[in-house]
């Protein structure tokens, strides 16, 4: 089902690549929503602002669209908000284990998202569902290496694009692209904000219930208004045969 691995490393790539021209910012931000049912979508967007969008051109073709639509994602249109113009894709699943394959896909063993897994617990007396995992910004962009490119182009694991950028700009390419996750649980939402210079990790802990008291008290009542009228017909029946046979004993007397 999840057969496009590439999503992380090209989101990525742009990062490093649009980080070139001065004064560039790229903001990428991940939205994790789901229900009490388990089902839910995961959004992946990236915001350019201007410079940066001059650098990307078109960010559906960066983006290569295609491939995305046959992995079963959804391209939405981009949007200007604010100072950037964003690009968003979303992918919807049916199951928590569903939805965990996604992430699991989307960050890949060395992406920022670390461990990530959506449970759902249906009991007796009450539903919950809840994200775990952890947001690891710690390696910097060159977590997002690819090794092809780094093979091809020579240098490391970014090609020696990361080297080339802080020589021109005389700054850290990891501290012009911010991360955000926000994670939709229920009713709770929390918001990770993230920096690739970040030295700590994250705990990634979002959770909801709902107790099913009420929902049971009401087929309780349901079921005992149900079984009330059930005994009262019956009784009205009862009744009626008795007086049936009274009167057709009392006319047999009678002949």
């Amino acid at each position: 089902m999840f057969r496009n691995r590439r999503l992380p490393r090209l989101l990525a790539f742009l990062a490093l690549l649009v980080v070139v021209a001065a004064g560039c910012r790229v903001h990428i931000e991940t939205k994790i929503n789901v229900g009490l049912d388990g089902k839910g979508s995961i959004t992946q967007g990236i915001g350019f602002d201007d410079a940066a969008l001059k650098r990307v051109g078109d960010p559906a073709q960066a983006l290569r669209a295609d491939d995305l639509v046959k992995a079963g994602w959804e391209v939405d249109a981009t949007s200007k908000e604010g100072d950037l113009t964003w690009i968003r894709v979303h992918h919807g699943f049916a199951t928590p284990e569903e939805g965990t394959a996604l992430l699991a896909q989307l960050s890949g063993p060395d992406g920022p998202y670390r461990d990530m897994l959506i449970t759902r617990s249906d009991g007796i007396f009450s539903r919950s569902v809840k994200v775990t995992g952890q947001v690891d910004t710690t390696a910097g962009l060159q977590m997002f290496g690819d090794q092809q490119l780094a093979t091809t182009l020579g240098g490391d694991a970014s090609g020696g694009l990361l080297a080339k950028i802080e020589a021109e700009e005389k700054a850290p390419p990891a501290s012009m692209v911010d991360l955000s996750l926000v994670v939709t649980a229920g009713s709770s939402t929390k918001t990770y904000n993230a920096s690739f210079t970040d030295t700590d990790t994250q705990k990634v802990k979002v959770s909801s219930s709902k107790d099913k008291f009420l929902q049971i008290f009401e087929a309780l009542v349901v079921f005992g208004l149900a079984a009330l009228t059930a005994v009262v017909i019956g009784l009205r029946y009862r009744k009626r045969r008795l007086r049936t046979r009274r009167l057709m004993h009392t006319r047999g007397r009678r002949w």
